[in-house]
């Protein structure tokens, strides 16, 4: 039994790479909670880039908005909600000059954010979505900025980490970005919004709002492109996805073709020990039995190998467990019955042909 177990641990070890729960919250995001009365954006460029997914994982967000000032010099303070974990790192400017940004530990989050529960569907249905930030104590990045008479450019750049999900029907998981726009209501007045959302060559993408997939100008990926008339909903949600990984499948056959192998080879051999030595079918139990687990291993390191290419959150505590627990012995029975069936077939003919 140790033995065995031994076995099914090694058969599992290259799951244990995987070993974070499939489902990941995701960093709340969105327009800045502060009083905007009296000012009015003329235009907002909005830039999600999920490029960044390819190597830390960490989303850049940069939101550029051109403010009109009626009346006199306001002095405004922006809020910006939980900047991923490098509120640090975080840059705003205005009118292109440098202004500094202070980290919040607590931030009043005002009712008019909205968080997404979902994100758009992938495959049949929506993903569901979660965040990392309970909105009644978020952290996040505050600025003042004294905004003369006239129009004026702020621009704020900062790190979100996405949110993830898999259903275990795809290897790979579906990356999460949720960004509130229900706050841009609070301006004066909002023009336009130009929306565009970078992703890596090759993933697949989808927006909870109506926006066109083009190559990116830059050539280093695809991208997501939309240009709403004033504020189109209360949340942009989106989910990406890297393409399904190659070797996936060949290492699946690959799994499959050993253990049939190793089954037909130990049950030939003891099938053979058995005919010469006229002894009857049991005394192959123990040949078949180490030949089942041979070919059990072999199947399931295999397997796990394959569903360990990409990023696939399935592959996580529930599969090591399945592993250990269910595929892992249901295999070496499997394998073994057939090893048993090999041997007692060859036994037969051999026996028939005059071999024993």
């Amino acid at each position: 039994m140790r033995f065995l177990c031994l076995l099914l641990f090694v058969s599992a070890a290259p799951a244990w790479g995987q070993m974070a729960s499939p489902t990941e919250p995701g960093t709340p995001a969105g327009e800045p909670a502060a009083d905007l009365a009296g000012l009015r954006v003329a235009r907002e460029t909005l830039t999600l880039d999920l490029r960044p997914l390819l190597g830390d994982r960490l989303a850049v967000v940069e939101a550029e908005y051109r403010i009109l000032n009626p009346g006199g010099v306001r002095v405004v303070p922006l809020q910006f909600l939980a900047m991923g974990g490098r509120v640090e790192e975080a840059q705003v400017w205005l009118d292109e000059q440098p202004v500094i940004a202070l980290r919040l530990d607590s931030l009043r989050v005002p009712p008019s954010w909205t968080i997404a529960t979902e994100t758009p569907a992938l495959d049949a249905e929506p993903v569901p979505y979660t965040t990392d930030a309970s909105l009644a104590t978020a952290r996040g990045l505050t600025f003042v900025v004294p905004i003369p008479t006239g129009q004026h450019t702020v621009r704020v750049r900062h790190g979100v980490r996405p949110g993830s999900y898999d259903d275990g029907r795809h290897p790979n998981r579906v990356w999460q970005l949720a960004y509130s726009l229900a706050p841009a209501r609070r301006w004066a007045g909002f023009g336009q919004l130009d929306v565009t959302v970078l992703v890596p060559p090759g993933w697949e993408a989808a927006a909870s709002l109506p926006m066109r997939a083009e190559t990116a100008a830059d050539g280093e990926g695809q991208r997501l492109v939309g240009r709403f008339a004033g504020v189109p909903g209360d949340v942009l949600a989106v989910s990406v996805r890297a393409p399904a990984p190659v070797l996936r499948v060949p290492f699946w056959i690959a799994g499959a073709l050993a253990a049939l192998v190793v089954v037909g080879f130990v049950g030939f051999v003891a099938g053979r020990l058995v005919a010469q030595s006229g002894r009857r079918l049991g005394a192959a139990v123990p040949g078949a039995v180490l030949g089942g687990v041979i070919a059990a291993v072999l199947m399931v390191v295999l397997v796990s190998i394959g569903a360990d290419q990409g990023d696939s959150g399935a592959y996580g505590y529930g599969l090591v467990v399945q592993m250990m627990t269910v595929v892992g012995p249901l295999a070496i029975v499997a394998c073994a019955a057939l090893t048993l069936a090999v041997a007692a077939v060859t036994a037969r003919r051999w026996r028939a042909e005059g071999g024993g």
